[in-house]
Order: C-alpha cells, then sequence, then structure tokens
C-alpha cells in the first residue's frame, strides 16, 4: 500500500505540472504579452471637425473612431493592456489636448487614427508615418503596423513615411499615426462602411504593436 501510494503521489504531481504547462501555453496562445503597457489610441479629427469625407457622404471621424474603439478592444482583451483614449465620441478635441492626454497619462505608446483622401478618387493605398526626428522605437513600430496594414487591405504600398505632424513631434513616448487607405476613393468608402473591414483594420493595428514588441496576438 506504502508503494501504491508514492506512485499516485508522484502521478498527482505529474499531473499537476502538465496541467500548468497547458495554461502556460493556453495563456500564451490567448495573447496577454502586453499586460503592463499603457497605450494611447487616437481616433483622428471629431464633432465639429470631421476630417476627409467620402464620395458618397462618409466621414473620416467616424471611421477613425470604430477602428480606434476596435484597437482598444483588442490591446485590452487580447493583449492585457491598457488604453487611454484621446476621444471616445464624437467630439472635437484639439491638438494640443490629444497630446496632453498621452503625456500626462504616461502612455507607452501613441496611435493615431486616420484615413486619407485625394483630389483624385481613383487614388488608393497605404501610408503609416512617425515623426522625422523620432527614436527607433517609433520607426520599428511604424514598420511593423504598417506590414501589417499592408496584410489587412491588399492596398498599394505608399511607404512607411516621416512628417512633422503636430501628434508625433510633440508626445514624449513612441508615436505613430496611420493613414490606412482613401475614404475618397469610391471602392474604398464602401468597404470603410463595412463593420468588418475595419474591424480587421484595427486588429491588423494591434497584431503590428505586438510585432513591435515581440508577443503573440
Amino acid at each position: 500500500m506504502v508503494g501504491n501510494g508514492r506512485v499516485m503521489r508522484i502521478g498527482l504531481v505529474m499531473l499537476v505540472m502538465a496541467l500548468a504547462v497547458l495554461a502556460v501555453a493556453s495563456a500564451a496562445r490567448a495573447g496577454g504579452g502586453l499586460t503592463g503597457k499603457l497605450f494611447a489610441v487616437d481616433p483622428g479629427h471629431g464633432g465639429s471637425d470631421p476630417g476627409a469625407v467620402g464620395p458618397t457622404g462618409l466621414k473620416e471621424k467616424d471611421v477613425n473612431l470604430r477602428v480606434g474603439t476596435v484597437l482598444r478592444n483588442c490591446l485590452v482583451e487580447y493583449g492585457g493592456a491598457q488604453v487611454v483614449m484621446t476621444r471616445s465620441g464624437d467630439i472635437y478635441v484639439s491638438l494640443e489636448d490629444r497630446v496632453k492626454i498621452a503625456n500626462n497619462a504616461g502612455a507607452h505608446r501613441f496611435i493615431s487614427i486616420h484615413h486619407n483622401a485625394s483630389s483624385d478618387p481613383s487614388v488608393n493605398g497605404t501610408e503609416t508615418y512617425c515623426y522625422t526626428y523620432a527614436s527607433s522605437y517609433s520607426f520599428d513600430l511604424r514598420n511593423k503596423v504598417h506590414r501589417q496594414l499592408l496584410a489587412w487591405g491588399g492596398l498599394p504600398d505608399r511607404g512607411a513615411r516621416t512628417a512633422n505632424f503636430y501628434v508625433l513631434k510633440y508626445t514624449t513616448m513612441p508615436a505613430i499615426l496611420t493613414e490606412a487607405s482613401f475614404i475618397s476613393n469610391p471602392y474604398e468608402e464602401a468597404r470603410l462602411r463595412d463593420a468588418a473591414y475595419t474591424w480587421r483594420e484595427g486588429y491588423y493595428i494591434y497584431k503590428g504593436i505586438c510585432d513591435h514588441y515581440g508577443v503573440a496576438y
């Protein structure tokens, strides 16, 4: 009986260890790799500032907010991160206040969501920006998110670029600004009306952030 009891105890220990390994593996698959990180998500425009307007009236501010909300949810639910939004509704927030919100919160990364426009309705494509004199972290974040956005939309690559946009220049953390596609393109405007399409945009930005940190999504 003593011998059998010892075997049972060893078997129980091995079972507990196996379950622990499975739990860790499951947690890794589920993400959570951004725990402890704070992100500032900035849906561009809002309120009295509609941003660009598509051929049939779709407003950039609404698309930006929808994508930004998806990104927030992904960061929190999948990544285990914390998020501060520069706006969570259809309100006007100045560029100065957007920067203050991110800086005062002590965010680790800043992601500004936009959609582009052109006087030529045939133009479409993806651009992603960081500040011209940014740190290598900003450049890496920009490159990783840009790569994922290209996979999301399958649109022409208009480049991972630099610019002196206010929200990129004056935020104190690594920061990027996405111009995922052109709302002025009739075909793209129709796609941007599709909630599933914009959900994937937010999710692919999240994937780029995970790539930047080297964690699973």
